[in-house]
């Protein structure tokens, strides 16, 4: 099965490269469509236009995985515009067709008008290879036109009867067979064509190449500009979900069950997941334990995290124009928008994403992720687009717990959004089991900042602090390794907010790690641990406290015996002080 070999096809490549669109497009799409109709352009016309155009560039120009979605033509005669939009042959070529027609050089139009036909037809005037060669001075080697559009062509299995008609001998060499198919197919020897914008000669380093057992690769294509294609995932999407939340729960992370089939899904119909729940629930650790464990699994570049504050607006998000009238492009317009592997997917993560006006930074993308070309203007009018897989998980609070900080969230941009609330996962196992939730959790949450930090250390980024950090971790690694004295106060006092319908919504296993952290930082006897519980209650949990007076009364019943009673009874009494019998936050 003897191919086209890649080097003579990038040499045929070069060689054409300059030569004038008219003598690669137009004039081998109406020889192709002359022969289909058995007519000599020549003679008489024959029914052409940019349709015929267009087909002739899908047929050999139009190339998978173009750079840009909008010039899918490889367009090989031009260095300037290697890739061609599905416009140019309306817009670009029939403009030339028509001036050199209406000039009477090259091609002869008539219209409608003049042959009763419903469209134009075209042909060649007699003295058309030398008129265009004149204003071109660019003529083309035939045999670089048939390497390029035979490139597919297995010449084992060209017709004998061309490669007869063609007189090529008994044993010909696969270039004079592929040479004899183009001259079949196009029937180039009209008028003066050959011999003047086109020429017949095969060069004799040509020859020495022998050709391919296979098609030309992806690889050669790369050469030429097209995009590598993208790793395929061979595996169905339950086993995709299944390594994912292996990952993720080996970092130690209380995983809901679920949770990671939604935003897979989620991604994959094309929305934007977005993450709400109670501050420490895990939304930001689960964002980028999943990005990290796609980056590890798909071999993906790392997640982009994009922290958003009040000011955000579209020139943080994609760049803008500075006032010498460079442009200044930010990491999402340099690392996403111009990827050069889009194909590829790509984790992008919005921390805090309702901080700021979600429309006001992100409108251009939510348009983008509507629309079929996935258009993204950048600031000096460049057209990008976002690619397919452009995966974007956002983290934010509530607007009806955080009127103060939060923006509404419209509904054009729920709609492009898939939006999950964040399990409390230290609620839902106290309604399961109160008697053991908060005890079964400590072993966790101690063992996950151990490792943190001890990753940190066999990494080389150990910080000046996490010396005193993992003495105190070493010296306490479950929950009996606390005093009795403080397991009991630290059940009593959690469980005193987690028995009210308000607790179990805000009291996160994210609060109780901080609480669990101060009694790890304390000295190991039952008096500093106490004193350290409830330094963690007055400083921690009462400025969490949410909801009606009797929801503070079960803390201050549990906070009756710690070391500082007196400072969390007068917190909580403030708390009460407001006209109402909701809670007052005190910050």
């Amino acid at each position: 099965m003897p191919y086209v070999p890649a080097h003579l096809l990038l040499e045929a490549v070069n060689a054409i490269e300059g030569a004038h669109a008219l003598t690669v497009v137009t004039l081998p799409a109406l020889l192709r469509e002359a022969k289909r109709q058995n007519v000599d352009p020549t003679t008489a016309q024959v029914p052409y236009g940019g349709g015929v155009e267009e087909q002739y560039l899908k047929d050999f120009y139009e190339l998978p995985g173009a750079p840009d979605p909008h010039r899918p033509y490889r367009a090989i005669w031009s260095g300037d515009t290697p890739w061609q939009t599905r416009k140019f042959t309306g817009g670009g070529l029939q403009r030339q067709r028509g001036q050199r027609a209406g000039r009477g050089e090259v091609l002869i139009q008539r219209k409608p008008a003049q042959t009763g036909l419903p469209g134009d037809v075209w042909g060649l005037t007699p003295s058309a290879g030398a008129d265009l060669l004149a204003e071109t001075k660019k003529p083309v080697r035939l045999i670089d036109l048939a390497l390029w559009i035979g490139r597919d062509v297995d010449t084992s299995t060209i017709d004998p009867a061309i490669l007869a008609a063609a007189n090529l001998g008994p044993a010909p060499d696969d270039i004079d067979k592929l040479n004899a198919w183009f001259k079949h197919e196009f029937r180039p020897a009209c008028g003066d064509l050959v011999g003047t914008i086109f020429t017949d000669d095969v060069p004799t380093e040509y020859r020495s190449f022998a050709f391919a057992a296979d098609p030309v690769s992806d690889e050669t294509y790369q050469q030429l500009g097209v995009l590598p294609p993208a790793p395929t995932v061979t595996d169905d999407l339950s086993a995709v979900v299944g390594s994912l939340e292996g990952r993720i729960q080996a970092k130690g992370f209380q995983l809901p069950p679920g949770l990671v089939g939604r935003v897979v899904t989620a991604w994959l119909r094309g929305d934007l997941v977005v993450l709400v729940g109670q501050p420490g629930t895990g939304k930001t650790l689960f964002a980028t334990l999943l990005g990290s464990a796609m980056e590890q699994l798909f071999d993906l570049d790392a997640p982009l995290m994009i922290p958003v504050r009040a000011d955000f607006d579209e020139a943080e998000l994609i760049g803008y124009e500075r006032l010498d009238g460079t442009v200044h492009l930010q990491d999402f317009a340099r690392e996403i928008l111009l990827d050069d592997a889009p194909l590829e997917a790509r984790v992008v993560i919005f921390e805090e994403f309702n901080l700021a006006s979600v429309e006001t930074y992100l409108s251009a993308v939510l348009v983008a992720t509507q629309e079929r070309e996935r258009i993204v203007r950048l600031p000096d009018g460049e057209v990008a687009s976002l690619p397919i897989d452009t995966f974007v998980l956002a983290t934010c609070n509530s607007f009806r717990d955080e009127p103060e900080t939060r923006t509404r969230v419209s509904s054009p941009t729920k709609r492009r959004s898939t939006t999950i609330t964040m399990p409390n996962v230290l609620g839902d196992r106290y309604e399961d089991d109160p008697d053991t939730a908060v005890a079964g959790a400590v072993q966790t949450l101690i063992a996950n900042e151990r490792e943190r930090v001890e990753g940190r250390k066999s990494a080389g980024h150990a910080s000046q602090f996490d010396s005193l950090r993992l003495t105190a971790l070493h010296s306490v690694s479950d929950f009996e390794d606390f005093s009795p004295e403080a397991q009991q106060a630290l059940v009593a006092v959690s469980n005193a907010v987690l028995e009210t319908t308000s607790g179990r919504s805000w009291f996160t296993l994210g609060i109780l790690r901080d609480v669990v952290m101060a009694l790890v930082m304390s000295e190991r006897d039952a008096h500093a641990e106490l004193t350290a519980l409830g330094n963690a209650v007055a400083d921690k949990i009462v400025h969490q406290l949410r909801g009606a007076h009797s929801d503070a009364q079960p803390l201050l019943d549990a906070s009756a015996t710690l070391p500082n009673a007196e400072e969390i009874g007068r917190l909580i009494e403030q708390t009460m002080s407001g006209p109402s019998d909701e809670l007052l936050p005190l910050l």
